[in-house]
């Protein structure tokens, strides 16, 4: 596959697309990774039938450096203008992290580009305030892009891949580039105002994923319930898996969505 990139709001998105027929699946990454956090499982649903889209957040990875703005908002607009672009009929979105509060905001607001959502590992809080700062003293000089990547070596305690070197490099090396370090540094603080309401809106098939040994939530298992309370979603723990169930776990994790879609087809 060749990168694409995209004209959005306010500059260029990097996205591969598998091409074909099939139902439009597009993956978001969250802050601080990249669109190659679906390398495991995008070929699988691929090899289902699915076409698949997996795209960088702005300032991230292969899309422009320096946007004017970060947050959940302005990644839920990117979002609409990569499927109004895809124009694929409606999709089913897998986003993890901070990107499924981009996916609700955006699903909400325009419900015919979407068929169903699949919310890994969701924040769909904001930072507490003494996190927000560690996380704005971490992120600036230097030496962030080191530090990032030895956090997120630790997010994948179950079944680490054998290229999380590799990939904790090429993240390293993103934030080399103090555009892309505001860049993760704004879209980590963002603010969730208005997501709340927005969620109430949401009336989508929904499957909520967790690592039951996610060290991001104090209780991953009763996190993700409340999630999927929250959306009338399905929610499915894998034992084990961190913050990155879909690369510790990509053949559970594959499974689960090529089921869940399956099951909510009309």
């Amino acid at each position: 596959m060749t990168t694409q990139q995209l004209d959005s709001v306010e500059g260029k998105l990097a996205y591969d697309d598998t091409g074909g027929t099939g139902p439009l699946v597009v993956m978001l990454p969250g802050a601080g990774d990249v669109r190659a956090e679906y390398r495991f499982i995008a070929p699988r649903l691929a090899k289902g039938g699915a076409r698949v889209v997996t795209a960088d957040l702005r300032g991230h990875g292969d899309s422009s450096a320096d946007w004017p703005r970060y947050g959940v908002a302005e990644s839920a607009a990117d979002l609409i203008v990569l499927l109004e672009h895809l124009d694929a009929g409606p999709a089913t979105v897998v986003a993890t992290s901070f990107a499924p509060a981009a996916a609700l905001w955006a699903a909400a607001d325009r419900p015919e580009l979407f068929v169903r959502l699949v919310l890994i590992s969701s924040h769909l809080d904001a930072a507490p305030a003494w996190q927000s700062a560690t996380l704005k003293l971490m992120m600036r000089g230097p030496f962030a892009g080191k530090l990032w990547a030895g956090q997120f070596r630790k997010w994948h305690p179950g079944a680490p891949p054998r290229d999380l070197d590799e990939q904790a490099a090429a993240l390293t090396a993103m934030m080399a580039d103090p555009h892309r370090r505001r860049a993760v540094r704004d879209t980590l603080t963002a603010h969730r105002d208005g997501l709340a309401e927005r969620v109430d809106r949401v009336d989508l098939p929904t499957l909520v994923v967790m690592g039951g040994a996610d060290s991001h939530f104090k209780d991953p298992g009763s996190e993700g319930r409340s999630i999927a309370d929250g959306t009338g979603g399905a929610l499915r723990v894998i034992p084990g898996a961190g913050h990155y169930p879909h690369v510790e776990y990509p053949e559970l994790v594959a499974a689960a969505i090529a089921d869940f879609m399956a099951a909510t087809s009309s």
